[in-house]
């Protein structure tokens, strides 16, 4: 393990020419007959090149426009770069479902592509979010001339690792995204788009969204009427690494709403990937960034250093050289993984991920009975319940919940306000007295019960600064009914102590001296997530009927609820 100050730089291909032209709205088949339109910018160079490809259902002429400097920077070192509309949106044909048909199609474009006599049969994609999440799905059906993919912020392989679901709860910002795409082109302006709590949010049920919106959606029903984890779901996924066969740059900030999807594909091509190039080929940059990764230094008033924004078109571009071109420019030798650590603000150099020898430390919960708000008596400490210690208790009335106007993506917010009532536990460690380095996935360990047969579990990590700012560093969620199984739930038997276990997703702090540790635990983060209306319906998404559950969070000698900390060792070098 090493400090350095960034990803490294190095050789990159050179111009070869400033003479770019445009080529308009190619018609691609797909297999099934339909349509989809897709531009090119080309170098004005004689002979085949190699293509990046970008798919995405954001219009494609904006996109080539708005990310102009980065694509024409490609093209001038003599690579040819499309855009594809997504079958369904803007100037493609056919009808957009989310998901179910970028694999075929990614794959029918990626072919047809090498068929042109303009590539050279090298084919890689770049994309973030949605644009990252395409490059997955055509990768899992193995098209043979796909040799690189670069996703930014892409979500993971499972719909119900993050969204549109997060282990069961439906994320609402999948709702402001619904009303934003309309049918084929936009019905909002992206400026809105989670920017703050919309009114309709707070309609009852969640199918009923698009409604109490305004709009219409083709589609929004159907994904609200799978409840459970199903073939529906999984057919909209892309897991089975080990029929993956290409290297991938994965690139998220640690506030990422889709954050997982980075980390997740890594590790997993990295165990599984179907060819050693794959898993060698993998790259991890976690920078300290939301969704709109690497733009500025700061976010939410958290500076973040002059290392905090990087040169990541260099690092997107030798990638692809290497690649794309096969060229010898030293990206194999490089470390794969390149975490920054908020606090230290540095950025680090690993092998793999998880880093290796991480200890997994517990840090329980305590308290005297009234861990409620921020100014309660809840505790945290590395030492476990030794006596029995009272339930803290709150009540979780749907029909009353704090509206929080902040989300994921707004990084390290301080949400004091969020633990001003009583429906929100907060159990806080006493100052550290010496730097604390915690980089990795974050696990819960409640042990709890509710007077409903079902409810839902939010559980967010936060350094609380010497001066009261409670610092947001990730989270985690679960509908209780899924704590052993998304495709079969269970409801719970009222009253009764159960162990509910669940990733919180991952974080890379340095908790400074003076600094302390809070876990707050709640059952609703709305409007970020959807309200369980603590029923046991059968179906959660078209329930509209509240029930008021009252909540024990146990801290005693065989129910100790814990956080696990993954903990580092200092870093050696410089």
């Amino acid at each position: 393990m090493s400090v350095r100050p960034g990803p490294p730089g190095g050789e990159v291909s050179p111009v070869l020419t400033q003479s770019l032209r445009v080529v308009h709205d190619l018609r691609v088949p797909m297999r099934d007959g339909v349509e989809l339109a897709l531009d090119l910018v080309r170098p004005d160079l004689p002979g085949a090149r190699p293509v990046v490809l970008v798919r995405t259902p954001y219009d494609k002429t904006a996109h080539r426009l708005d990310g102009s400097a980065r694509y024409e920077d490609l093209a001038r070192r003599g690579y040819v770069v499309a855009f594809n509309d997504c079958r369904g949106r803007f100037n493609s044909d056919g009808d957009f479902v989310p998901y179910l048909h970028e694999h075929d199609d990614g794959y029918d474009v990626i072919e047809w592509i090498a068929a042109q006599d303009w590539c050279d049969g090298n084919i890689g994609m770049i994309g973030g979010s949605y644009d990252g999440q395409v490059q997955w799905q055509a990768a899992s059906r193995t098209p043979p001339h796909l040799k690189a993919i670069v996703p930014i912020v892409s979500p993971p392989s499972s719909l119900w690792r993050n969204e549109p679901v997060f282990n069961g709860v439906f994320m609402l910002a999948f709702a402001e995204w619904m009303t934003f795409m309309g049918r084929r082109s936009f019905q909002t302006s992206v400026t809105t788009l989670l920017t703050g709590p919309q009114d309709y949010l707070t309609a009852l049920p969640v199918s009923e969204l698009p409604t109490a919106a305004g709009v219409t959606s083709t589609w929004w029903h159907e994904f609200t009427a799978h409840p459970t984890y199903d073939e529906f779901w999984e057919r909209g996924g892309y897991g089975h690494h080990e029929r993956i066969d290409v290297p991938a740059l994965n690139v998220t900030g640690w506030w990422d709403l889709n954050f997982p999807g980075a980390p997740e594909n890594f590790t997993a091509m990295r165990e599984r990937g179907a060819t050693e190039d794959a898993r060698r080929g993998q790259r991890l940059v976690i920078g300290p960034w939301p969704h709109g990764v690497n733009r500025s230094r700061t976010l939410s008033g958290v500076d973040f250093g002059p290392d905090a924004v990087i040169d990541l078109d260099t690092l997107v571009l030798r990638f692809f050289d290497r690649w794309l071109r096969g060229a010898d420019n030293g990206v194999d030798a490089e470390p794969p993984v390149h975490l920054f650590v908020v606090g230290a603000d540095e950025w680090r150099t690993f092998d793999t991920f998880p880093v290796p020898g991480t200890e997994h430390r517990p840090f329980y919960l305590h308290s005297g009975g009234r861990a409620n708000t921020l100014l309660g008596d809840g505790g945290l400490s590395e030492t476990a319940p030794l006596a029995e210690e009272p339930d803290d208790t709150y009540r979780f009335d749907p029909t009353d919940v704090l509206t929080q106007h902040w989300s994921v993506l707004e990084g390290p917010v301080d949400d004091r306000v969020a633990t001003t009532r009583d429906d929100v536990l907060c159990y806080t460690s006493a100052p550290l007295t010496t730097p604390l380095d915690v980089v990795g996935w974050v696990t819960a360990v409640l042990w709890a019960s509710s007077s409903a047969v079902d409810t839902d579990w939010h559980v967010r990590l936060v350094d609380v600064h010497p001066g009261g700012a409670a610092r947001f560093l990730c989270r985690g969620a679960l509908r209780a009914r899924f704590r052993n199984s998304f495709a079969e739930p269970e409801l719970l038997e009222p009253d009764r102590p159960t162990r509910f276990e669940f990733t919180m997703d991952a974080t890379g702090v340095r908790f400074l001296p003076g600094h302390r540790i809070r876990v707050e635990v709640t059952s609703s983060w709305h409007t970020q997530y959807d309200l369980n209306m603590n029923t046991g319906a059968e179906n959660p998404f078209t329930d509209a009927t509240p029930t008021t559950a009252v909540q024990h969070v146990l801290h005693r000698p065989g129910f100790e609820s814990h956080v696990l900390l993954p903990v580092l060792p200092p870093p050696t070098g410089g």
